[in-house]
C-alpha cells in the first residue's frame, strides 16, 4: 500500500475511533405547522440521537436513550427546542408581532433510521397573519450545524408550503397566500440544489467517481488522459448513468410504487461510497466501466433524495410539479459540482501532487468516512 493511502488511513482510523470522524452525519428535523385564522398548530420532528449529542439525555450511556431517561429529561428537551423557535405574524396592517407557542405534548416515534422525539406545538397570534415569519436555530449552537438540515411545511386553507432550514439560511417568510406552479417549481428546484449540496455522502460519491475520469488504468498504474475531450466522455457518462438510475427510483418511490426502509438506503448509500473510493485505490472496475456503477448505485441514491421528498410534500396533487422541480434541482447541484470539479482535477492530472497526494489519499479518506457512516447506519440502535 502506497505511504501516502496509509497514513490516510490511519490518520482517519485514529479520529473514527476517537468518535468524532463522522460521529455526526447528516440529520434532517421536521417542523410541520397548520395556521386557522390567528391559531398555529402542529409538531416537530427531531431524531433522538441528535438530541442526545446536545443535551446528554443517555445517562448510563449504554448508547440508548431509554423511556425512563427520557422521562427525567423531558423538560430539558422541551425546553432545548422551544428556545430555538419563533414564530411571528404580520397583519393586514403589517407589524410583525410574536405568536405564543407551547408544547402540548411529547411523544416517541420509530422511523426506519432510528427513534425520534416528536414535540406537538400551539400557540395563538395576536392578529391572523397575512405573513408568517418562523425562525428555526435548531443546533446552530453546537458548532456542527452543517450536520443538520430543517424542514418547514406550512399548512394553511388546503395549501402547503415548504421551507429549509440550514447554515445561513434560519428564518422563514411565508407568505399566507396560495402560491403559482412557477412558485412552487422554483422553490423545489431550490430545495433539490440545497439538498444535494448538503448531502456530503452524495457529493463524495459523485467526486469519488469524478477522480478517475482524468485518468486511465494502465499497465499497473494511473496515467493521464490525453485530452479533455476524453476525460469529458467518461464524465458524461458516469453522470450520465447516475441521473438517470436516481431520476427512475425517485419518481418511483415518491409515487408510491416501491418503497424500501430508509435506514436500509441510508446504509447502502454509505456502503456505495467506501466501495466506489475503494476502487479508486485498488481498481476492480475498469474507468470505462464506471458509469455502470454509478448507475447500480444511484437507484439506491434515488430513494435517499425520495425520503425527504416525501416528507415534504402532504399535497399528493402537486406531487409530479414537486417531483419534477425538486429532481431539476438535483441535476444543477449536480451540475455545479462537476463543472468546478473536473477543470481543476484535469489541470493536475499530469503532477504528481494529484497522482499520488490527491487522488490515492483522498479516495482513501473518503473510504474511511463512508464505513463510519455505514456502521452508524446499519447498526444504530
Amino acid at each position: 500500500m502506497p505511504t501516502a493511502v496509509r497514513a490516510a488511513l490511519t490518520l482517519l482510523a485514529c479520529c473514527a475511533l476517537s468518535g468524532r470522524a463522522g460521529a455526526h452525519a447528516t440529520s434532517d428535523h421536521f417542523l410541520n405547522l397548520q395556521v386557522d385564522g390567528s391559531s398555529v398548530n402542529g409538531h416537530w420532528d427531531v431524531m433522538l440521537n441528535d438530541l442526545d449529542y446536545v443535551l446528554h439525555l443517555d445517562a448510563d450511556q449504554d448508547g440508548r436513550v431509554s423511556n425512563d431517561e427520557l422521562a427525567q429529561s423531558g423538560q430539558q428537551a422541551r425546553d432545548y427546542l422551544l428556545g430555538h423557535l419563533t414564530v411571528t405574524a404580520d397583519g393586514a396592517s403589517g407589524g410583525g408581532q410574536p405568536c405564543s407557542l407551547t408544547d402540548s405534548g411529547m411523544q416517541v416515534g420509530r422511523q426506519d433510521n432510528g427513534r425520534f422525539l416528536r414535540l406537538s406545538l400551539t400557540g395563538e397570534c395576536a392578529v391572523a397573519p397575512q405573513t408568517l415569519q418562523v425562525s428555526n436555530t435548531l443546533f446552530t449552537d453546537t458548532g456542527d450545524q452543517d450536520t443538520h438540515r430543517g424542514y418547514l411545511n406550512l399548512e394553511y386553507a388546503g395549501q402547503t408550503q415548504t421551507s429549509v432550514f440550514g447554515p445561513g439560511s434560519t428564518a422563514a417568510n411565508v407568505s399566507l397566500q396560495a402560491p403559482s406552479k412557477l412558485e412552487s417549481l422554483v422553490k423545489f428546484i431550490w430545495l433539490g440544489m440545497t439538498h444535494i449540496w448538503g448531502g456530503l455522502d452524495h457529493v463524495l460519491f459523485l467526486i469519488t467517481l469524478l477522480l478517475p475520469s482524468v485518468l486511465r488504468y494502465r499497465e499497473g498504474r494511473w496515467q493521464p488522459v490525453g485530452s479533455f475531450r476524453e476525460a469529458l466522455i467518461s464524465v458524461v457518462k458516469v453522470v450520465t448513468a447516475f441521473t438517470v438510475a436516481h431520476s427512475v427510483t425517485l419518481s418511483l418511490a415518491a409515487l408510491d410504487v416501491i418503497h424500501l426502509p430508509s435506514r436500509l438506503v441510508e446504509a447502502v448509500i454509505a456502503l456505495s461510497v467506501v466501495l466506489a473510493a475503494l476502487n479508486n485505490v485498488y481498481p476492480l472496475v475498469r474507468e470505462r466501466f464506471l458509469w455502470a456503477v454509478a448507475f447500480a448505485f444511484g437507484l439506491v441514491h434515488g430513494f435517499g433524495f425520495s425520503s425527504v421528498l416525501g416528507e415534504l410534500v402532504s399535497d399528493r396533487r402537486a406531487l409530479v410539479e414537486s417531483l419534477l422541480g425538486f429532481n431539476i434541482g438535483v441535476e444543477i447541484g449536480q451540475l455545479a459540482l462537476v463543472a468546478v470539479t473536473v477543470p481543476l482535477i484535469f489541470w493536475l492530472r499530469h503532477t504528481v501532487f494529484y497522482r499520488r497526494l490527491v487522488f490515492a489519499p483522498l479516495s482513501a479518506l473518503i473510504a474511511v468516512i463512508g464505513a463510519v457512516w455505514f456502521m452508524e447506519r446499519a447498526f444504530a440502535a
